[in-house]
């Protein structure tokens, strides 16, 4: 199961960065390396791509969650540990939607 996990992640974030080389083509290489840009771009793009990987984590750390509540079989300790991991997701989600606009925040702000 933990394999399939990570393999789901690999194939997300590669989609992730070839739909950003499709929106900004002749700025990223083939190994999803920046090449060109401003400094504030460049930075915004690396923290866009972190962030967007990490909701995928925390998406599909809910997910688990569910999952876990679906197989629980009645049992109240299971379901409870399954509420918990789904709870735990949606906090992720936030923390890292304030964390990205903090730090877009902070970007514009020193280097523009």
């Amino acid at each position: 199961m933990k394999k399939s996990l990570y393999a789901i992640a690999w194939v997300s974030l590669t989609a992730i960065n070839s739909a950003n080389a499709a929106i900004n083509p002749g700025t990223v290489t083939n190994q999803g390396i920046v090449t060109q840009g401003r400094a504030d771009e460049v930075v915004q793009r690396y923290v866009q791509n972190t962030l967007a990987f990490l909701y995928l984590i925390a998406v599909l750390y809910g997910l688990w969650g569910g999952f876990n509540i679906l197989t629980a079989s009645g049992d109240e300790e299971k379901v409870k540990k399954g509420k918990t991991i789904i709870i735990n997701a949606l906090i992720w989600i936030v923390v890292i939607f304030l964390v990205g606009t903090i730090v877009e925040f902070l970007i514009n702000a020193i280097l523009v």
